[in-house]
């Protein structure tokens, strides 16, 4: 509990009938509620603010805290009289988060040029082409980008003494209608891949690995696979099944039925239904009026392009697709060329490039 009650002896002994008018009104029991209860929103500010800041605890200032005092009246009652009630400040964390114990210090504390120094020394720098660098000193970060030279993939490094190490790929993929094959696709990739044959390795990933941040998300012209973990192993884990996933994932036609749409029938006196992950899913996006509202009006401000069809995936449309649009366009838009690529944590950059040089390496630049 924030506050616990208290009792005093100087809190007992004055009778309530000896007080003046003014003290009388002043402790009125409607004026107490309402001061106990600006208190307790000061108090849950308070939590909110801990929550918000990471601060580590709360620290009271004052006499020890009380609520109420319980002491019978000359009238033989019993008022409420509020007792004293802390001020509360809050603490930051100062807790210094440890490197994994793999990253340099010199990559956060050096100038750029030292570290483009330490960086341009590795091997695996024949791989690529350092771009550009900065030092974001807000952040106590350095920041590199490189360019993948056999496809022309771009990779950001961020450098910073975070243990919870993030990566992310990125791939742009406007669709030309509203049968939401970037949707479909975000799901497909994540049901299978070369490496890694199991029905759903994005579920076994979320039951199984030390993840902090697990998903993928479509945008109207983008669609993003975002990892992180604070384990350094988990973490190269999660990244390899992330890489394999968006460049060889083993999509079939049935993995179209089956995320997509597909013909489905209860009984055989009923007519056919449409069913399928993404088509129920935006059915219940279409429920919405606000959902409605937004699409005509994108509809109406970008009657040419990409934004006024639905990424999604409208569910009057969805029947339309395809395997062979549905195939043709992770060819066309799932590859290296097409990507950017990111890490963030306190990870060695030199590992980072080898890692995504093991699934670049086997594709050639694509205009």
């Amino acid at each position: 509990a924030i506050c616990t009650s208290h009792t005093r002896a100087d809190t007992l002994s004055s009778p309530w009938k000896r007080e003046p008018q003014a003290a009388r009104k002043k402790h009125s029991p409607a004026r107490i509620i309402m001061v106990l209860s600006l208190r307790s929103n000061l108090i849950a500010l308070a939590v909110a603010a801990e929550c918000a800041t990471g601060a580590s605890a709360f620290h009271a200032a004052g006499p020890a805290p009380a609520r109420f005092s319980p002491a019978l009246s000359a009238a033989g009652r019993a008022p409420l009289r509020p007792a004293t009630i802390p001020i509360f400040s809050l603490k930051k964390n100062t807790r210094v988060m440890p490197l994994s114990g793999l990253a340099s210090s010199k990559m956060v504390a050096t100038s750029p040029d030292e570290v483009i120094a330490e960086i341009m020394k590795a091997p695996i720098m024949d791989k690529y082409e350092l771009t550009r660098s900065e030092k974001v000193e807000e952040y106590g970060t350095n920041v590199l980008l490189f360019t993948h030279k056999k496809t022309g993939a771009e990779i950001m490094s961020v450098t910073v003494p975070d243990e919870n190490k993030c990566f992310g790929i990125t791939f742009r993929t406007p669709p030309d209608d509203s049968t939401g094959i970037p949707h479909i696709l975000e799901h497909s990739v994540l049901c299978g891949s070369r490496k890694y044959p199991v029905k759903e390795p994005f579920v076994e990933l979320l039951k199984g690995s030390m993840q902090t941040f697990l998903n993928a998300m479509t945008y109207p012209d983008r669609t993003c696979y975002p990892v992180a973990s604070q384990n350094l192993k988990d973490f190269y884990n999660l990244v390899n099944v992330y890489m394999d996933s968006v460049l060889h994932p083993a999509i079939t036609p049935w993995t179209l039925k089956q995320e997509g749409w597909h013909y489905d029938i209860e009984d055989a006196s009923k007519p056919l239904k449409y069913k399928g992950v993404v088509y129920n899913e935006m059915k219940g996006v279409y429920s919405s009026p606000d959902s409605i509202h937004s699409r005509k009006c994108k509809e109406a401000l970008f009657p040419d392009n990409t934004y006024g069809v639905d990424s999604g995936g409208d569910p009057v449309v969805i029947p339309q697709l395809t395997w062979e649009k549905f195939e043709g366009f992770h060819k066309k838009f799932y590859h290296p060329s097409n990507s950017r690529i990111f890490f963030y944590g306190d990870d060695p950059v030199d590992a980072r490039l080898e890692l995504i040089d093991s699934y670049l390496d086997e594709f050639e630049a694509k205009p």
